[in-house]
């Protein structure tokens, strides 16, 4: 509803942001998704605002929940088994946090790869 009138708006000054968000905006999406610092209703309240399609915002959001929803559910299954403060980062929380680091990169990477190709046509 106001995502359209502001790109009216503001047309101008959001012309470069709108080019970029078209050619790598699911893989913004996939960062924020995965990194636990951006809160979910602030990235879709922002993405709401701009041009994406929602056909991008839906696959992303759709893959980009899961490794977090992974980690946080294996982490409250091992809420039972935690006896002292000691027991709560045991390798395997360390590998779930490692795992989720790594989906962080996974769109960077996808990016860089894209571009090499694209300079090696």
């Amino acid at each position: 509803i106001a995502g359209g009138s502001l790109q009216k708006k503001y047309a101008v000054r959001l012309a470069k942001f709108n080019d970029e968000l078209d050619r790598n905006g699911a893989g913004y999406l996939l960062f924020m998704r995965f990194i636990p610092l951006f809160p979910f209703f602030l990235i879709n309240l922002c993405a709401g605002l701009t041009n994406l399609k929602l056909r991008t915002f839906l696959w992303t959001t759709a893959v980009g929940i899961l490794p977090g929803s992974l980690v946080f559910t294996y982490a409250g299954r091992q809420i039972r088994e935690i006896n002292s403060l000691g027991d709560i980062m045991t390798p395997q929380v360390y590998g779930a946090f490692i795992l989720l680091g790594a989906f962080a990169v996974i769109p960077v990477i996808y990016k860089k790869v894209k571009e090499f190709k694209e300079r090696k046509s």
